[in-house]
Formats: C-alpha cells, sequence, structure tokens
C-alpha cells in the first residue's frame, strides 16, 4: 500500500511540475506560438510522460486554468475558515486575494485572460463544481456570522461580490500594469471597505439600550 502511494504522489507531482512548465510557457511565448516540445523542454519531461497526463496542448492549457482555480479557491477558504471573528475573516480573504496576485503573476495573468478561450469549453463541468462548493462553504461561513449578528443580512450571492469586487478590479489594473497603489496600502484600503460594506459593529449599550452599530 506504502508502494502504491509513493507512486500516487510522484504521478501527480510530475502532473503539477507539466502545469507549471505549460503555465511558464504560454506566459513567455502565447499558447499559439508554444509547442508541446517547448512543455518537455521546461518540465524535464518525456513526450510520453506528458501525454500520459494530457492528451493534447489544448486539454493542457484548460488544465492549467482548473488549477490555478483550485489552488486559489483552497487557499481562499482556508483563510476565511480559520477565522472565528468576522472583521478578521473579511480582511483575510482581502489580504489573501491580494498577497496571491502579487506572488503569482503569472497564474493571475493566465486566468484574467482565458476564461473565455476556446480551449476552456471542456472545463465548463468542472468548473462549476469547483465555483459550487466555493460558494457553499464560504456561504456558510457568512451564515454563521450573519446568525450571529456580526454581519449584515443580504442575499447569499452577494457577500462574495461585495467583498471581490473591488479586489477584482484592483487585480485588473495591477495585471495590465495600471496599478500605482502598492499592495500593502490596497489590503488596508479594500480590507475597510469591505468590511464597512458588510461587517455590523460588536454590541454596545445606551441607556441600558443593547445595539449594534453598522461600521
Amino acid at each position: 500500500m506504502k508502494r502504491k502511494n509513493t507512486k500516487h504522489a510522484t504521478t501527480e507531482a510530475r502532473r503539477k511540475d507539466i502545469i507549471h512548465a505549460a503555465l511558464a510557457c504560454f506566459t513567455e511565448l502565447g499558447f499559439t506560438q508554444t509547442s508541446m516540445a517547448d512543455i518537455r523542454r521546461m518540465s524535464n519531461s518525456s513526450t510520453g510522460s506528458i501525454y500520459h497526463h494530457f492528451k493534447g496542448k489544448e486539454q493542457l492549457a484548460a488544465e492549467v486554468y482548473l488549477e490555478g482555480i483550485r489552488e486559489y479557491q483552497e487557499g481562499f477558504l482556508a483563510a476565511l475558515e480559520e477565522q472565528v471573528n468576522a472583521r478578521e475573516g473579511i480582511f483575510a480573504v482581502v489580504a489573501y486575494h491580494l498577497r496571491w496576485v502579487e506572488e503569482h503573476p503569472d497564474w493571475t495573468g493566465y486566468l484574467f485572460q482565458n476564461r473565455y478561450t476556446e480551449f476552456m469549453a471542456s472545463t465548463d463541468e468542472e468548473f462549476t463544481r469547483l465555483n459550487s462548493e466555493f460558494m457553499r462553504r464560504s456561504s456558510k461561513w457568512f451564515g454563521r456570522h450573519v446568525k450571529a449578528g456580526t454581519l449584515r443580512r443580504l442575499a447569499p450571492d452577494l457577500y462574495v461580490s461585495i467583498l471581490m469586487g473591488p479586489c477584482m478590479e484592483y487585480t485588473r489594473q495591477y495585471v495590465f500594469g495600471y496599478a500605482r497603489t502598492l499592495v500593502d496600502r490596497a489590503i488596508e484600503d479594500l480590507g475597510s471597505a469591505a468590511w464597512r460594506s458588510l461587517g455590523v459593529e460588536p454590541v454596545s449599550f445606551t441607556n441600558g439600550t443593547e445595539e449594534r452599530h453598522e461600521p
């Protein structure tokens, strides 16, 4: 059994090496100009190893996209779910998103530019599944804090929209070289803006009456 697990781990590591090599080639050369031979050289893999995992360049390009989404969403949910305080959770995911963008510029650009590329047509089912699970888990966290009275009660789909909409616009500017605000400052200001939009301040008492204040 241990031998099988080791083999699986090695195979998965090779698959990811190929995906990262493909991302590097697509970023440097573009999808059209990249050949499977380029990816083979970049990943230091054999041709057989590449075709063992991927049928061709289009499928590999789609898997590069999905792998980026998986990695991003897993980190986002981990950052959110480990926070028991609503305000800290809001700031944590804003920071996570912008740090991920800063640390993964190639993947960020790839995700931004290729969602509706022709080779993505085959990914619709998996993309929908990933997003459904992402919304289920994030909505559970938001719902818990709505019930506790620390987040405003809104339609479930609005929480991520309000939280991430401004972050995504900053990301677009960052990817295309238009952003002038440093990431550290963007985290602070966008986190504060998101909290003002979504949060409810802790209970205070006025003349013995309990009150909650929106920020």
